[in-house]
C-alpha cells in the first residue's frame, strides 16, 4: 500500500515532464520549418498598382494623373517553356504588362496596372470579371483615356518565325491588335483606334505589328472608344524576353498618343 501511494504521488510529476517535452518538440519543429505553416509566408503582390512617371530633369512639373489602364483578362497566360497557364497565381503576361507600364512611366505617362487573376477558377468568366474590375477603376479614375487588355496568342500550325520580329537591334514578339464586335457600342471607334495604333507601330518599328483583327466576341470594347485587346507574341512562338521587348516598344508608341 505504501508503494502504491508513492507511485500516485510521483505520477503527476512524470506527466508534467512528458507534456513539457512534447510542447518543446512541437515548437522546435515549427521554428525550424518541419511542420506545415512553418516559416514565413510569401506576401501576395498588390492587385492594382499605379505607376507614376519618373521625375524629369529641371523644374518641369510631373503629371501624376493616370492616363492608361492596363489589365489582363487572362492573367495566368505564360510563354514557353512554361506551361500555357499558371495555376493559382498570375503568369508571364503580367510581367509583360509590368514592363509596359514601367516604360510608360519612364516616358512621363502614369498608368494603372490591374494584376487581378480574372481567369481562375472559372476561365469562362474571365472577361466578365475583368470588365467589372475595369469599370470600377474607370469610375475612380476618369482621366484614363486608353485601355489595353494585354494577352499573348495561342496559335497552332504556324511557322516558327510567324510571330518573331527584329526591332531596335533586339528580338521581339509581333503584336496583334484585336477588337470584339459583340455588344459593342464603340465598335467603329475601337477599330479606328486599333488601326491608328497599328499604323504607328509599323511606322516606328516595321514588321512588329500583325495588324488589326475583328472577332465576333465581347472583348470589353464598350468600356471606352480607345479600349482594345493587344496580343503580344505567342505561347509557342516567343519567349517572355521577346514579349517584354515588344511591350517596351508599344509603350513608346502609346506615350505619343497620350501626349
Amino acid at each position: 500500500m505504501a508503494r502504491m501511494a508513492r507511485n500516485e504521488k510521483n505520477g503527476p510529476g512524470l506527466l508534467f515532464i512528458v507534456v513539457t517535452l512534447i510542447v518543446v518538440a512541437v515548437v522546435g519543429a515549427r521554428f525550424f520549418g518541419f511542420m506545415p505553416g512553418g516559416g514565413e509566408e510569401e506576401p501576395l503582390p498588390p492587385q492594382v498598382r499605379i505607376h507614376d512617371p519618373q521625375p524629369p530633369e529641371g523644374d518641369e512639373e510631373v503629371d501624376l494623373t493616370p492616363r492608361v489602364l492596363v489589365f489582363h483578362s487572362h492573367a495566368s497566360e505564360n510563354y514557353k517553356p512554361n506551361d500555357s497557364h499558371e495555376r493559382g497565381s498570375f503568369g508571364d503576361i503580367v510581367r509583360v504588362g509590368e514592363a509596359f507600364v514601367a516604360e510608360l512611366a519612364s516616358l512621363g505617362v502614369s498608368a494603372i496596372h490591374d494584376k487581378s487573376i480574372h481567369d481562375q477558377p472559372r476561365y469562362s468568366e474571365a472577361f466578365i470579371n475583368s470588365e467589372k474590375k475595369a469599370n470600377e477603376l474607370l469610375a475612380a479614375n476618369p482621366s484614363i483615356g486608353i485601355i489595353l487588355d494585354i494577352h499573348r496568342d495561342g496559335l497552332e500550325d504556324k511557322p516558327d518565325d510567324y510571330t518573331k520580329a527584329r526591332a531596335n537591334g533586339v528580338d521581339a514578339a509581333k503584336i496583334l491588335f484585336v477588337v470584339g464586335d459583340k455588344d459593342n457600342n464603340h465598335l467603329e471607334e475601337n477599330i479606328q483606334f486599333a488601326q491608328a495604333m497599328s499604323d504607328a507601330m509599323e511606322k516606328e518599328y516595321p514588321g512588329v505589328t500583325r495588324g488589326v483583327r475583328v472577332f465576333k466576341s465581347d472583348y470589353s470594347g464598350e468600356l471606352h472608344p480607345n479600349s482594345i485587346m493587344v496580343l503580344v507574341g505567342d505561347w509557342r512562338g516567343n519567349t517572355m524576353e521577346e514579349a517584354v521587348a515588344s511591350a517596351r516598344l508599344l509603350a513608346r508608341v502609346v506615350a505619343t498618343f497620350v501626349k
